[in-house]
């Protein structure tokens, strides 16, 4: 029984996608590529690991449970190719990094201790605050660079940035929701549906210009600056959101299911970066710091 890590990372991409099309799309590979490894990983386990059907995929009993399997295998593989190279640095010094909002709750606390074990000796201060409070502090010096979310803000000509990452928005709803026996979803599909809009980093102001943008506007019927309550009002089926897929968890706190899917007409990334002041040379510590903060959040990507 042989297969390759792409061939998990492909499966787990069509179990999230639900079509072929669209995975193969995520995973840069053209279609029959796509088909012809998933063919030879089912040929290999000597299992049907889902269902084709007019719509897309469904995955089988068996498939559900090698999907668990799948993603541990892909996890543990790039933590210990990490491992390898990752060993403790004895860089001295104190560096101040401020961070957005969202990412402090859903990166940094995932980081800390991958942080404090590999720069010991290393005194690093953390400032979560608003996007305009970050740009002030990095300003006026108060902190070395930020990591924040690039998309959210309007630069100008004395900032760098680096973006990382780009996470794609995709629509959250509940299991069952009349909107997935859709074969394609459009913003015009969910315009009337009650829309749960999260209150962080500049948020909806980016969400409301987007729908601006296309001609419509989301019916809002409630706002809130926590995460877990939009995740839980959205797995009770009582509203719909966009977020993106950097922040989607599959499992709400009290234990439903969340599905996400792609808006058609509405491909829009959340980036996730750092930014500097141009003329603002970085310490050899802050440089460090920053470029391991990088690998780190391209591991959580991979994760998610």
């Amino acid at each position: 029984m042989d297969f390759t890590f792409r061939q998990l990372e492909f499966y787990i991409a069509l179990s999230e996608e639900l079509q072929v099309s669209k995975a193969a799309n995520r995973c840069h590979v053209s279609q029959s590529s796509m088909t012809v490894a998933l063919r030879n990983l089912e040929g290999a386990l000597n299992t049907q690991l889902f269902l084709r059907q007019p719509k897309g995929i469904q995955l089988t009993l068996a498939g559900e449970r090698f999907l668990m399997h799948a993603r541990t295998i892909i996890t543990n593989s790039h933590i210990a190719l990490e491992d390898l190279y990752r060993q403790p640095e004895t860089t001295t010094g104190k560096v101040r990094v401020g961070i957005a909002q969202t990412l402090s709750a859903y990166l940094l606390p995932e980081m800390l201790n991958d942080i404090a074990t590999h720069f010991p000796l290393l005194e690093i201060d953390y400032f979560e605050a608003t996007n305009d409070a970050l740009l002030a502090a990095l300003r006026q010096q108060h902190v070395d660079f930020c990591l924040l979310l690039t998309s959210n803000i309007q630069l100008s000509g004395d900032l760098e940035v680096e973006t990382i990452i780009r996470s794609l928005r995709q629509l959250w709803v509940s299991p069952g929701h009349s909107l997935l026996s859709q074969p394609t979803i459009c913003l015009k599909d969910i315009e009337k549906l009650p829309y749960l809009m999260l209150e962080t980093d500049q948020y909806p102001t980016v969400i409301t210009n987007i729908w601006q943008r296309n001609g419509y506007q989301p019916n809002i019927i409630f706002r809130s600056n926590s995460f877990e309550a939009i995740r839980s009002l959205v797995a009770q089926g009582l509203g719909i959101t966009i977020l993106s897929d950097l922040v989607y968890r599959p499992w709400s706190l009290n234990g439903q299911r969340i599905i996400r899917r792609t808006i058609e007409d509405c491909i829009t990334y959340m980036d996730v970066g750092v930014l500097t002041i141009k003329e603002q040379q970085l310490s050899v510590p802050a440089k460090r710091l920053k470029e391991f903060l990088r690998s780190l959040v391209l591991r959580s990507e991979r994760r998610n």
